[in-house]
């Protein structure tokens, strides 16, 4: 458990200006001192170290009251300030430090700051850590001087209402509060089901309307399929005619294409002579520009970039010179601006001592004057001079007293009658408050209640929010999906289209009889084996496989003879076979620096390795041709990205290339594919269609609710200004009645003050009325009176002269602080602020000048550089005309080639488009074929005519299909909707009876939690009265004492007695005790619950006023016990309670500011005999001054 190592004290109260630091033990320290002396201004710092904020009970009229007001020897403080250390090596504190130090200061203008740990804080944040280790500013822990009786004063509510703090059952009314609210929306279930019930009956009439409309559509449904069939009946007969006719124009084609091939391989001889001429230019061209163009070029790039990274610098310091010189500007008018405020108060102060000087002057003549006045008088009588200034100082001090004495009992009329005023008041005041407060209760519970319904449907709102952008983002994305897959769909039909074309031009069909005869380790043409990830490789990639793309790939020798037979008997032509057991793969003699492998691109089945490797194991990917010739034509074949090919033997080929089409396409895989699209698309569908409709649904919910709410805002928004309105009139009665309270007392005290004053004054009148009389005979010489008569005159006028010269050198010395205090650190902060600019400014210009300069240098050395570029260029001049002459000559062939290239690519496009649209129409028809086998087979052989015509069966269908669509949306489940409407409502009933249930089983809870919160209360009660008992007997032997609650029935509806009997006398209220018995009764409460439930600390301060010697024994024997357990800190003036202490600290006083010394048992009882003495000595005193 933590405790108080020590307090320190600065300018608090009577403490001085001097850090005063207040050393305490752990278990019981007792603090002395005189009367006076300052000691209860201890715990009056615990108090406010802790945050206390009533002046009233730190014995102050305000909080900056508690800040030191000054001595004549000593100035007064300019603040308060009060540190305790708290030993925390247990972690009494939720903090992990083994000290925990809480600092708080209070200014002038009653503004206060708190410190945690040397960081600054709140008063929120200090309590909630004192809460923790169960401190608090009003703990029963903490009495001060004159509260011993505050727990026997208390009420018996709030004596009960302690006992509940201590037992902790705040968490039951916590509880029972929750189960009230889940009981409040078990009704709400209740009321909503039932709602929901007289819905769902009117939901059942509207369905007869939706069933017609459906059973309708089934019929027009069921027309449209044989319409439908009967169309696609047509359409198969006439592309079986369209088939035919293409075949024929294709066998035309072949033969022309063969012609021009022939020419085209004696033109490739020619080319390839001139290439190798041109391949030893590009050698001789590409060696001297290797190293001396690129190495120029590379120096241009980087003083271009050193340019541009100076060129950036000159800009980011531009920009900052610009903020800089904006904020110089500012801060040069701020200092303007106090330095004109530095010349005014200048001015003002020499105005103002200019007026000081005057009114010195003034004062100096005005003496001047009365003492020539006085030695005039004199002059005339000295003895009658003497005497007259006696008689007039006699009849001024008489005028005085009596003034004085009216004017106190006028005051005193003014005090009781502002009491009594003050009274009514409050009295008025209190009963509107009464009534207000029952306003306030009902109120509060409408706007909880509001709040929490409210607080309810939101919550439901932003589920249902959440759960409808969840849906319709979820409708959106499958609808997006819908499209792509739809897109996804059409294209892969289309590539299916193209895919089965394409073989038929590659001429497979001799592949796809082989691939029908399912023979075992026959894997398919090479082509179709082969993918090639990153597509700009593919053209390269087809373009290398050349010939090999439509070879079949077999297991071994004997499988390939299989196949090579059936071939031969069916007559379906020549293939080429790739035996994995033979085939020999082919690779680089060395890897180049530059390219890529072709078979680093391609992916393939491991085991086809061999036959993959036979195709492209030797070949290298280049870019283009110019990489080519750099890794050298004829060193490795290669093949371009623009598919050029270059073989080891130096042959080129090149030119216009039509795609085969894509690497690795199978056709039974693309089948595949659409008819997985067409399954995806199906489901997708019916999945929007279910998304739909909990979209609906769900904006039908928040609709609803959002009425709800909207209601319920407006309803909240009455009861909250309602509410606002209640509690302001309440605060202000409040402030009202505690401004009243303040005020009596402060006028009670004024009135007993003053009866006191008046009695003195009125005996001080009655011995100035005698002293008149004897001067008034020996007066009787009237210049001598004329003469005293302007003495009094000019004394007056020097007194305003005077009081007019301290205002105004107050006023010089206000402004004499304000200039070296405030103005002028303020213009040497902006000075240096400015200078600070200034230099940034100069050293971000330097840093331009140099970067400009850079610019100039890297400039010149730019220019330079594209000199030796263009002489290197000069020297590749020559190489290059020369090869363009060798180019231009294999243009030329290749022109001719590319026309006879242009003649055979039209024909096989001819050929192909033919052989595509045959794909197509075959396609279709299979298609058709198969889009017929999904209609029923029963309906098919129904239809014995089918028009040749076929538009008007379209327009008949397409008129179907709009009435379908004017009845659609269709509620396709109205036919049997009924049913499940029926056991929607008999769901409902169910859910109906399951809610009440709920709400009983929730009342169950609530009476269950009430007794809980009874057993802990009573417990609690049990121990403590047990403790109160035992301790009372013990403060009081003989005596006995209990604890009686007013309802034991209902503990919670009434209050808590004290019944004690003292030692030898009858039972007695607790209003009939004597001090002494209600202290020692209050200190048994106090330590029945310290037992029970130990403080930290405990802070008593005179509890022992009222007690004789034997009782403080007991007292102070129980305390020295306690403290084995907290610690304790006694304020006290007795020897015996002193005695019993651990520590001793001693409080004395010199020159009216308090001191602090640890003192042994022997000094501390010295100390306190010596104050009895002076206490004794001034009450006898008081009393013969009295009896005088």
């Amino acid at each position: 458990m933590p405790y108080i190592e020590k307090i320190e004290m600065k300018g608090f109260k009577s403490y001085g200006n001097r850090k005063v630091v207040v050393p305490l033990s752990k278990g019981f320290t007792a603090i002395v001192g005189a009367n006076g002396s300052g000691k209860s201004n201890i715990g009056d710092a615990v108090l406010f170290v802790l945050g206390g904020l009533s002046a009233k009970a730190m014995r102050a009229t305000r909080i900056s009251d508690l800040i030191f007001a000054g001595t004549k020897t000593e100035a007064p403080a300019k603040y308060a300030e009060v540190v305790m250390y708290f030993n925390n090596e247990d972690r009494g504190f939720p903090i992990d430090e083994d000290e925990v130090v809480i600092k708080r200061r209070v200014y002038p203008d009653g503004r206060s700051t708190y410190w945690l740990n040397g960081k600054r804080t709140s008063r929120s944040d200090i309590l909630d850590v004192l809460s923790a280790a169960m401190i608090s500013p009003e703990g029963y822990n903490l009495v001060l001087q004159g509260d011993i009786t505050k727990f026997i004063k208390m009420s018996p509510t709030e004596r009960r209402m302690l006992i509940d703090e201590i037992s902790g059952i705040a968490e039951y009314d916590a509880k029972k509060e929750k189960a009230l609210k889940e009981l409040k929306q078990a009704e709400e279930n209740l009321a909503r089901v039932d709602l929901l019930i007289r819905e769902v009956k009117t939901q059942l009439d509207k369905l007869e309307k939706e069933r017609n409309d459906a059973l309708r559509y089934l019929d027009l449904k069921e027309r449209v399929e044989r319409a439908k069939v009967t169309l696609l009946l047509g359409e198969i007969r006439k592309l079986k005619s369209l088939i035919e006719e293409n075949n024929l124009r294709d066998k035309e084609i072949e033969a022309e294409i063969a012609a021009i091939e022939e020419r085209l391989k004696d033109i490739a001889k020619e080319i390839v002579a001139k290439e190798k001429e041109l391949n030893a230019i590009e050698k001789e061209l590409e060696e001297k520009s290797e190293d001396g163009i690129l190495e120029v070029t590379r120096k241009i790039s980087e003083v271009q970039s050193k340019i541009e990274m100076a060129r950036k610098n000159i800009e980011l310091a531009q920009k900052e010179i610009e903020d800089s010189q904006h904020r110089l500007a500012k801060t040069k008018e701020e200092l303007k601006k106090v330095s004109e405020e530095i010349e005014k108060s200048r001015n003002a102060i020499q105005r103002w001592t200019k007026r000081r000087e005057k009114l010195k002057a003034e004062i100096k003549e005005k003496e001047v004057v009365k003492n020539e006045l006085v030695i005039k008088l004199g002059e005339i009588d000295r003895d009658f001079a003497i005497a007259k200034q006696d008689f007039d100082k006699v009849v001024d001090e008489l005028e005085e007293a009596k003034k004085e004495l009216y004017m106190k009992e006028s005051d005193i009329r003014k005090f009781e009658e502002e009491i009594e005023r003050l009274k009514g008041k409050i009295a008025q005041e209190g009963a509107k408050r009464t009534a207000l407060k029952s306003k306030i209760e009902e109120a509060k519970k409408s706007l909880e209640a509001k709040r929490s319904e409210l607080g309810e449907i939101d919550g439901k709102m932003s589920r249902a929010e959440a759960r409808l952008r969840k849906a319709e983002k979820e409708l959106e994305e499958k609808t997006k999906a819908l499209r792509k897959v739809e897109g996804e769909l059409s294209k892969a039909r289309e590539e299916l289209i193209k895919a089965e074309a394409q073989r038929e031009v590659r001429g497979n069909r001799a592949v796809e009889f082989l691939k029908n005869q399912n023979i075992p380790g026959l894997y398919g043409p090479l082509g179709e084996l082969i993918t090639v990830a990153d597509r700009d490789y593919a053209l390269a990639v087809e373009v290398a496989l050349g010939g090999n793309y439509d070879n079949v790939v077999v297991e071994d020798d004997r499988v390939a003879e299989k196949a090579i037979k059936l071939l031969k008997e069916k007559k379906l032509g020549r293939l080429t076979f790739l035996p994995l057991n033979k085939i020999k793969p082919r690779s680089m003699r060395e890897k180049p620096s530059l390219g890529i492998p072709a078979m680093d691109v391609v992916q393939y089945d491991p085991r086809f390795k061999n036959a993959v490797a036979y195709a492209l194991g030797d070949t290298l990917i280049v870019n283009d041709m110019d990489e080519a010739r750099t890794v050298g034509i004829g060193k490795v074949r290669m093949v371009t990205l623009g598919g050029e090919l270059l073989e080891r033997s130096g042959a080129i080929t090149g030119g216009h290339y039509r795609p085969r089409g894509k690497l690795g396409v199978n056709v039974d895989e693309i089948r595949k594919k659409v008819e997985k699209l067409e399954r995806e698309k199906e489901a997708m569908e019916s999945s929007i269609n279910a998304l739909k409709i909990e979209v609906k649904g769900l904006q039908n919910e928040l609709f609803e609710l959002r009425m709800r709410k909207s209601d319920l805002s407006k309803d909240l928004q009455v009861v909250q200004r309602e509410m606002e309105r209640l509690l302001a009139e309440d605060k202000a009665l409040k402030e009202s009645i505690e401004e009243s309270e303040k005020l009596i007392e402060v006028l009670e005290k004024r009135i007993h003050g003053t009866k006191g004053d008046m009695a003195k004054l009125r005996g001080r009148i009655e011995r100035l009325e005698k002293k008149k009389e004897r001067l008034k005979k020996a007066l009787e010489n009237p210049e001598a009176r004329e003469l005293n008569q302007k003495i009094r005159e000019v004394e007056h006028e020097i007194s305003k002269l005077r009081e007019e010269l301290s205002k105004v050198e107050s006023k010089l010395e206000n402004l004499e602080i304000r200039i070296n205090e405030e103005l002028l650190p303020r213009k040497a902060d902006l000075e240096e602020e400015i200078e600070g600019l200034v230099n940034r400014i100069n050293a971000l210009k330097a840093n331009i000048t140099e970067n400009e300069k850079a610019i100039k240098e890297f400039e010149k050395e730019l220019e330079e550089l594209r000199k030796a570029e263009e002489s290197v260029k000069d020297e590749l001049k020559e190489l290059r005309e020369r090869r363009e002459k060798v180019k231009n000559e294999i243009i030329d062939l290749r022109s001719e080639k590319d026309e006879l290239n242009s003649k055979l690519q039209e024909l096989r496009i001819e050929a192909n488009t033919l052989k595509i649209k045959l794909a197509q129409y075959e396609a279709t028809l299979k298609e058709k074929q198969d889009e017929l086998k999904h209609h029923d087979t029963k309906l098919i052989r129904s239809i014995k005519e089918v028009p040749l015509e076929l538009e008007a069966l379209r327009e008949q269908i397409e008129k179907m299909e709009e009435e379908i669509r004017s009845l659609e949306p269709v509620n396709m489940k109205a036919i049997e909707d009924f049913e499940v409407v029926e056991r929607r409502y008999l769901e409902l009933k169910s859910k109906r009876e399951q809610v009440v249930a709920e709400k009983e089983s929730i009342e169950e809870f609530i009476e269950e939690i009430e007794g809980q919160k009874r057993n802990v209360f009573m417990q609690t009660l049990s121990e403590i009265a047990k403790n109160f008992s035992e301790l009372f007997a013990k403060l009081s032997p003989g005596g006995s004492a209990k604890l009686i609650l007013e309802n034991p029935d209902d503990p919670f509806a009434g209050g808590l007695e004290i019944e004690a009997k003292p030692a030898g006398k009858d039972v007695k209220r607790i209003e009939a005790m004597s001090g002494g018995e209600k202290a020692l009764t209050a200190l048994a409460f106090v330590f029945a619950i310290q037992r029970y439930k130990p403080a930290p600390f405990y802070l008593f301060d005179e509890i022992d006023a009222h007690l004789d010697d034997a009782n403080v024994k007991r007292v102070a024997d129980l305390i020295k016990e306690a403290s084995q357990n907290s610690q304790f800190i006694v304020i006290t003036l007795r020897d015996v309670m002193m005695a019993n202490a651990d520590k001793i600290i001693g409080v004395s006083m010199r020159a009216g500011v308090s001191r602090v010394v640890a003192l042994s048992l022997e000094k501390a009882m010295k100390i306190l005999e010596e104050a009895r003495k002076r206490s004794e000595a001034e009450h006898a005193e008081m009393f013969g001054h009295l009896s005088g």
